[in-house]
């Protein structure tokens, strides 16, 4: 009988309380009838999705607007990728570690009127030097210069006999012989070759050399080696032959290539010529200023020919002054 009481009040107490929940969510219309509405839980639980949903795109656009370098204030409908930066602040350049590479100096320079090429000053109007004429640098001058600047050069003949050579071949063909041997100089590294040509070959001018490994024209002699190299000057300076038998392999096709596009007279006009550098006459007339200025040397060479006369004179005197 208990239990039948109890099990009654229980079901009382649920239907009142579901009565409670129903009256809590039913709304009212405007007469204050009372109009029940099932609330339908798929609505709801679609409803919550829907939220969550905007929630993460909102999260995520937000981000985005973070990470976005685009300052504030400013629109835009592609967001950039690159960096941003901030005009109003200062920035601040590092210097550490960055290597600053010297600005290259001109090869040839002028001051004052006056041409220089690699500090070495070049003769008064060197362009219009003509290639023929007489020397004004001697012999001695430039076996001193050479010595001095390859003591240990390496010539089928010594320095002396090579000088000697130079003067008698470009004398025969009125061509300057201390210009000549400038030349030769430039052409050969002071004779201590290390390009294409080898030592051996007596090619002082780079006959037949067009890189790549190709030796060049060989001499069975210096003297030869000497001749070929003035009557390729020749070549390119005058119409008639030189006065020896021409030994220059490649004198006919300069030749013809000079009275075709005409010849030149000048240590300038061998620029883009001989060499296709635009600075070649210029090498040549710096190692000529370096061989003039070997002065002190020749001076040197004098005072002590003539110490030597004066001893053997004074010696000379002595003996006589005894046989008195």
């Amino acid at each position: 009988m208990f239990y039948k009481k109890f099990s009654v009040f229980c079901f009382a107490a649920l239907l009142a309380m579901q009565a409670a929940v129903c009256s809590a969510t039913v709304p009212q219309d405007a007469d204050n009838d009372a109009k029940p509405k099932v609330l339908n839980q798929r609505v709801l639980k679609q409803a919550e999705k829907k939220a969550q949903k905007h929630a993460k795109q909102a999260a995520k656009k937000a981000k985005k607007q973070k990470n976005s370098p685009i300052a504030v204030g400013e629109k835009a409908a592609v967001v950039s990728t690159k960096p941003s930066v901030v005009r109003d602040v200062p920035q601040s350049v590092k210097t550490e570690g960055v290597i600053k590479t010297p600005a290259a100096k001109p090869l040839l320079t002028e001051r004052d009127g006056k041409y220089y090429f690699l500090g070495t000053e070049l003769p008064e109007a060197y362009r219009s030097i003509s290639i023929y004429g007489e020397p004004s640098a001697t012999k001695t001058q430039a076996v001193a210069y050479i010595k001095q600047t390859n003591p240990e050069v390496k010539l089928a003949c010594t320095v002396e006999e090579l000088v000697d050579l130079y003067w008698q071949e470009a004398e025969r063909e009125q061509v300057r012989p201390d210009l000549a041997l400038a030349q030769s100089l430039v052409e050969t590294g002071a004779y201590k070759y290390g390009g294409d040509v080898l030592h051996h070959q007596n090619n002082f001018c780079g006959l037949g050399t067009i890189g790549g490994g190709v030796r060049g024209a060989s001499f069975a002699t210096p003297e030869l080696g000497v001749r070929a190299h003035i009557q390729h000057l020749l070549a390119y300076t005058q119409r008639k032959e030189p006065a020896t038998e021409i030994v220059d392999p490649r004198y006919d096709v300069a030749h013809r290539i000079r009275m075709e596009r005409g010849i030149v007279d000048t240590w300038y006009g061998l620029n883009g010529t001989w060499a296709m550098g635009s600075l070649y006459c210029e090498k040549i007339m710096a190692t000529y200023q370096k061989i003039m200025a070997m002065q002190v040397v020749e001076a040197a060479a004098q005072s002590e020919k003539k110490k030597e006369k004066q001893e053997k004179k004074s010696m000379k005197q002595r003996v006589q002054e005894i046989l008195h």
